[in-house]
């Protein structure tokens, strides 16, 4: 298999963005971070990813500086997670994923087709739908402006992923 040229030094932004954010258990991640997961086993069993992955792309995130890790329990010596303000900066890259997905992704009339999850304008309640306005207020909308409501099907599927 040829190998995968680094990005990391290019002069364009779409190029540096890919070399961090092309992986797929960094996504998982970053959104698990973004429903205010902080802990390993959590996010382990949500992404369902490796333990062994999932350490190294925590690892990447905080040596990039967009997740920082702060001690919760001295012993045994345990750490969560934090998204940095460049991190939570990654909310409008995740939610626009979230969009074009809800959009394109599901087949017509696929089963637990619609949104997987609602999301509300705190300051207002209003349902957003995929807006990046708030279609009640007018407010952009951004990191921490919205309270995610899972639908059934995909309250479901995380249960069954954690049992």
């Amino acid at each position: 298999m040829p190998k995968r040229a680094d990005l990391s030094d290019t002069f364009c932004p779409v190029g540096r963005s890919a070399e961090l954010l092309g992986d797929r258990a960094v996504l998982l991640i970053l959104r698990e971070l973004f429903f205010g997961r902080r802990r390993f086993e959590p996010i382990a069993a949500n992404t369902g990813l490796g333990p062994q992955l999932v350490s190294a792309r925590l690892k990447m995130l905080v040596a990039e500086g967009i997740a920082e890790r702060r001690v919760y329990q001295l012993r045994p010596l345990r750490y969560d997670y934090w998204l940095t303000d460049k991190g939570k900066a990654l909310f409008d890259v995740l939610y626009a994923m979230r969009n074009w997905a809800e959009r394109w992704a599901y087949a017509p009339g696929e089963i637990g087709a619609g949104p997987a999850i609602r999301y509300v304008h705190r300051a207002c309640g209003s349902d957003v739908g995929t807006a990046t306005v708030c279609p009640g207020c007018g407010a952009e909308l951004g990191y921490g402006d919205l309270k995610g409501e899972p639908s059934s099907a995909l309250r479901a599927e995380q249960v069954a992923r954690t049992a």
